[in-house]
């Protein structure tokens, strides 16, 4: 019998022979090592009922709890509180301890004073009666899940315990309100340590772990389930929605089915295709087996044997390895070495790490390995970093010409960022001093940036920390102003591609992909990039921007409404002229030289005039503190004008609607026309010239479509007389004498 036990055991004793100094005694000597179990302290208070002592029962009790509250041990106190209270459910004593130690064992402390004032426990009502009551309210606290045979799980966002109430927010319904006796008798509540209610409350969390470790997140959906068994199938059902993307599916689930093949505590057969059942094992294989299996197994490739090297090399200390298998291991690395062709310099290197890996994890077998130098010496071009299956590999190769080249080699690898696989794109990034390379970053960005259909994952990674401040240092050349439109002109197109029938299989699942991406992105911290963005703007860009984002239907409907407001809430100034903009939509008529002409203008600002301010900022800031710096100042000023001309132009190109002479009716005014009237004040003959914006010349009497005088004229014939009324006040009258069309011969 343990200690314990004999403890439990004395303490029934006394108090059963009714010896209450000596139980006393002992109750204060052992004070902190007292049992608990409600068995044990069920049967102690029966013997003192049973005596007549319930009152010094019951300040023994309140010693027991009060001391483990104070070792701060809340739950074994409430275990004992709860078999204490039915013997005195009106106990002074105890209840402000059974109070202590709810509020220490509530997750959620906002809602804790209204659930104790609606449950009684903080007056004169019953202990128990208001315990059960407070359980009850507990669960319908903001945070809990409940889950609806149709509606699936909803999670409570607002608790009425006045009304009896709550407000419940489904994926199908966000604001679905109910009576606490409908949830009660209707719904199904989900524990909030179950998986169900993990997904619902906090599904962000979990898409976090799906990226950094799928094999985690699959063993604690199995320790949900029945048997902890689940089938593929219906894991990808649990998964999809919240945590993984349905366009992100397969290339993740590649990922996860490979981890969970190396896990020791999952028993998974991946031939069963969707019907294969995944199993969390009680105990985990062997890890000599573990490795054997998957070493040895037909379908490894270099990528997976790899990984299986590191984790030999991660092994825990009591895992036990036989020299043999280490051999027959490196064995087969060498006979793959034999059957390569000495050509293939990727294949080679690649068995080259391997084997030295193997050698260091297991030092003790004096593993021979192949020389490396020679493979290195034959890499005369970065880009064959992309041969090697196995990013790891790549990282290290890359690490090693980089050293081999100094900074010729940082400027290769920077070249070839635009096209590498995410992580060795990171590798790339971390190579490029924040000071030295800054012109690389830029170059092989703005690369990245002109197809990002390419290399969508290092597209996705490379818009992230752009617009969440991981890259202050560039701030200057990608600002959130300019990045923001850019991302949902891509989005737009995108979402061409993905539902047209001209792409390619793979382009359609890139430009699905990146639209889910970019989705997500924009939708952090409540669409925060959106008011980034818009803060420096002009009052007419920002507005623009907003009608962009209404009209953007590659932005579901939620996420419009978020940025909108988003941009509402930073620039309050954009009421005030809301009707000064022309529409988003709006085709913007111009002629086809000045078309040029802008184009080539955009141009130069984004390969010229851009890149040579933010030098010159960047070599401000260089020079210390800036508050006093007017080089620096300037530079940000002429920064703002030039990101807002490039977001004008690039909007106004993107709507040109290009007039040529054929274009152009002349049984009416409208964009180019030459119009003859004759002023009925003065009689005499004037000529104007109906354009755009951009052709617009007073001197010449080129006359912009929108300006104010031109918009009375459009649409008139000839021979109507027209009014023209003046802004600053006053009317002349004009009669139409004829239309020509002036783009002829141009």
């Amino acid at each position: 019998m343990s200690e314990a036990d004999l403890l439990a055991a004395q303490i029934v004793s006394l108090a059963e022979a009714r010896l209450f100094d000596e139980l006393e005694s002992l109750w204060l000597e052992r004070l902190d090592d007292l049992p608990t179990q409600p068995a044990v302290l069920k049967e102690f208070l029966k013997h003192m009922k049973k005596a007549g002592e319930l009152a010094r029962a019951e300040s023994l009790a309140a010693m027991l709890v009060e001391a483990r509250l104070e070792a701060n041990k809340p739950k074994t106190a409430l275990r004992a509180l709860l078999t204490f209270i039915p013997a005195w459910p009106q106990s002074a004593a105890l209840r402000p301890l059974l109070i202590k130690a709810l509020r220490a064992v509530t997750p959620d402390r906002d809602s804790y004073d209204t659930i104790l004032t609606a449950s009684g426990l903080d007056s004169g009502g019953s202990r128990v009666e208001g315990y059960k009551t407070f359980v009850e309210l507990q669960r319908l606290a903001p945070g809990q899940v409940w889950q609806h045979t149709e509606w699936r799980e909803g999670e409570i966002i607002e608790l009425d315990t006045a009304e009896r109430r709550v407000v419940l927010r489904f994926a199908s319904h966000p604001r679905k309100e109910m009576t606490i006796d409908g949830v009660k008798n209707y719904l199904k509540y989900i524990e909030p340590e179950r998986f169900l209610a993990q997904k619902t409350r906090d599904p962000e969390s979990l898409a976090k772990l799906a990226e950094t470790d799928p094999a985690e997140l699959v063993k604690r959906a199995l320790a949900d389930q029945t048997d902890r068994t689940i089938k593929q199938g219906d894991l990808k059902q649990l998964l999809l929605g919240g945590i993984i993307d349905t366009n992100d599916w397969s290339s993740w689930w590649g990922k996860a089915r490979e981890a969970l093949k190396l896990d020791p505590f999952v028993d998974f057969d991946a031939s069963g295709g969707a019907h294969a059942a995944i199993k969390l094992r009680e105990r985990p294989r062997t890890f000599s087996e573990e490795i054997e299996e998957r070493f040895f197994d037909p379908d490894a490739d270099t990528a997976i044997r790899a990984e299986i090297i590191r984790q030999l090399a991660k092994r825990p200390g009591d895992a036990v390895v036989s020299p043999d298998l280490i051999r027959r291991m490196a064995m087969r690395i060498k006979e793959a070495w034999a059957l390569s062709d000495e050509s293939n310099v990727a294949r080679r290197l690649q068995l080259a790490f391997m084997l030295a890996d193997l050698a260091i994890a297991m030092p003790s077998e004096n593993i021979e390995t192949f020389p490396t130098e020679p493979l290195f010496a034959a890499v005369t071009d970065y880009s064959q970093l992309f041969e090697l299956n196995n990013v790891e590999y790549g990282i290290r190769a890359l690490a090693e010409l980089v050293r081999r080249d100094g900074e010729d080699g940082v400027r290769q690898a920077a070249a070839i960022l635009p096209k590498a696989p995410v992580r060795l794109a990171q590798a790339i990034w971390q190579a490029l001093d924040e000071e030295h390379h800054i012109e690389d970053a830029v170059r092989a960005l703005e690369d990245l940036m002109q197809n990002p259909l390419d290399n969508p994952e290092t597209y996705a990674w490379a818009v992230r920390s752009m617009l969440d401040g991981s890259w202050g240092h560039l701030e200057d050349y990608f600002p959130a102003q300019a990045v923001v439109p850019e991302i949902l002109d891509a989005m737009e197109e995108w979402l061409t591609i993905s539902t047209g029938d001209k792409a390619s299989s793979e382009e359609k699942a890139a430009a699905k992909s990146l639209i889910s991406k970019m989705r997500t992105l924009l939708a952090a911290n409540h669409g925060a990039v959106f008011g980034a963005a818009v803060e420096s703007m002009t009052r007419e860009a920002a507005q623009r921007l907003r009608h962009k984002i209404e009209l953007n239907e590659a932005l579901p409907t939620p996420l419009r409404a978020q940025a909108v407001r988003t941009i509402r809430l930073t620039r309050r100034d954009l009421e005030e002229s809301a009707g000064t903009v022309e529409p988003a939509d709006e085709a913007h008529e111009c002629t086809e030289a000045s078309y040029a002409a802008k184009a080539a203008e955009l141009r130069e600002i984004a390969s010229v005039k851009i890149p040579k301010n933010s030098k010159v900022i960047e070599e401000a800031r260089m020079e210390g503190d800036l508050r006093e710096n007017a080089v620096y100042q300037y530079a940000k000023e002429e920064q703002k004008m030039l990101l807002q001309t490039q977001a004008t132009l690039t909007d106004l190109l993107g709507r040109a609607r290009i007039f040529r002479a054929s274009d152009v009716d002349t049984s009416k005014i409208g964009f180019g026309t030459r119009v003859a009237m004759r002023n009925l004040t003065s009689n005499a003959e004037e000529v104007y010239t109906i354009l755009g914006r951009w052709e617009a010349d007073a001197e010449h009497h080129i006359l912009s479509k929108q300006a104010p005088m031109a918009e009375q004229f459009i649409g008139h014939t000839v021979g109507d007389q027209v009014t023209i009324k003046h802004p600053g006040g006053g009317s002349t009258p004009y009669e139409i004498i004829s239309i020509e069309n002036a783009l002829q011969g141009q």
